[in-house]
């Protein structure tokens, strides 16, 4: 085979091919063989059919076979012999084929950049101190306190914190808007789920009452066909419910903490105030890195790869919305786009970090070791309350166990990055 290669960016490689005729029709031949043998034509044994009339009945197909299959393989050829390794799938463009002509292509394949790891070790990053307070378990007792409150019903006015039962109707210009309508809708005063405009509107109010009242919504309202339009609504509040927070004492502790009294309580709830503190300045840390590192790193990044990270941001980022209640599908053309667009700086940050982390990885020899794939099965195991060799079984039915390990070694050299880093404790 015929081939050149030209460099078009850092990461893009041009890979001009062409087959010579006598192994195209080699290959295209064994096609026809192979459909003669399968053919059902009417006048002729299967079998027996005569090559003529297979090629004149299955020209088309056999050029598709050709095309769908066999080029593959001359691509995978024509990697391994320039020593090519694409990160994506391939476009191929240019393409002439004819039985007793050779067959020529153009492939267009993404790679990662060469680049030369420059200084790494000993960058200076700012870390927060993580010591925690008694204030801090204080709010974290109060916090669990407040998840375990029960609603009761409150014969009195509507204040903050409550939770009220209400129906309304909003209109604009004297006609009822799109979502401006609602039968018992619940609502927590204070929390800002509605405008707090409205939410102010509903303090003072008693079961049974009713109010009219207007509000304006902000110019950059969610929907763009209410955004800074005044409404007018009215509300019927039917019921008020307040929380009864549990009472502080070992019982308590010991259904909402699973801890034997409050003192082994708030020794696990500061664990857990602590592991969180250091988890965050971790992220901190591999931020200050991270900037550090791409900004004395620069090549070009894939494309493909930008895409991918992306399409995995936002589909993070839909399933986070949809954890609190809201359907990205049901957002606003403009806003989606944005929701999207906004992905793909942090995409190619990403993908940029990731690929100079990797090449520190093999530099320094950071390896996953089959004690680094125990562990974070057994800490999957007790995030979802499975036995260990469920989960095992379970990630490897998956075929995820590749990709485990990759993360697991792109978590180890970043902590190498930082066991490296000079820290200064602010």
């Amino acid at each position: 085979m015929k081939v050149s290669v030209n460099d078009v960016t850092g990461c893009t490689k041009e890979i001009t091919v062409e087959v010579p005729s006598e192994t195209v029709q080699t290959k295209m031949d064994s096609i026809y063989h192979r459909i003669s043998q399968e053919a059902k034509i009417p006048g002729f044994r299967k079998g027996k059919v005569p090559l003529d009339v297979i090629k004149k009945q299955y020209k088309a197909a056999a050029r598709e076979e050709m095309v769908q299959n066999q080029l593959p393989e001359f691509f995978r050829t024509v990697l391994i012999e320039q020593k090519i390794d694409p990160v994506a799938q391939p476009q191929i463009t240019h393409l002439q084929f004819d039985e007793g002509t050779p067959m020529k292509f153009v492939a267009t394949v993404e790679i990662k950049p060469a680049f030369e790891l420059k200084n790494y070790k000993g960058l200076t990053v700012k870390k927060d101190k993580t010591e925690v307070s008694e204030e801090d378990v204080d709010k974290a007792v109060e916090n669990l306190r407040n998840q375990m409150a029960q609603l009761v019903p409150a014969d009195r006015a509507a204040q903050g914190d409550d939770w009220v039962l209400i129906d309304f109707e909003g209109k604009i210009d004297d006609k009822v808007f799109e979502g401006g309508k609602a039968s018992r809708y619940p609502v927590l005063l204070g929390s800002q789920s509605l405008l707090k405009d409205f939410e102010e509107n509903l303090i003072g109010l008693k079961a049974g009452d009713s109010k009219t009242f207007k509000i304006t919504f902000p110019a950059d309202y969610g929907k763009k066909e209410i955004s800074g339009k005044e409404a007018e609504f009215t509300v019927k509040l039917h019921e008020i419910k307040e929380k009864k927070l549990p009472a502080l004492d070992d019982e308590f502790a010991k259904d909402g903490g699973k801890a034997e009294n409050l003192k082994e309580l708030r020794e696990k709830l500061e664990a857990q105030i602590k592991h969180s503190k250091e988890t965050d300045q971790r992220s901190k840390m591999i931020e200050q890195i991270g900037e550090k590192l791409i900004a004395e790193h620069k090549f070009d990044v894939p494309a493909s790869l930008i895409q991918l990270e992306q399409q995995r941001l936002v589909q993070q980022g839909v399933e986070r919305l949809r954890s609190q209640g809201i359907d990205a599908n049901q957002l606003p053309d403009e806003q989606k786009k944005q929701f999207v667009e906004g992905m793909k700086p942090v995409a190619e940050k990403n993908v940029h970090l990731a690929l100079i982390v990797e090449k520190i990885s093999v530099t320094e020899k950071v390896k996953t070791e089959e004690v680094d794939i125990d562990a974070y099965i057994q800490k999957v195991s007790g995030n979802v309350n499975q036995p260990i060799d469920v989960v095992r079984r379970y990630v490897q039915q998956q075929g995820n166990m590749d990709s485990i390990k990759d993360w697991i070694q792109y978590e180890k050299t970043l902590d190498f990055l930082i066991a490296q880093s000079k820290i200064e404790t602010v």
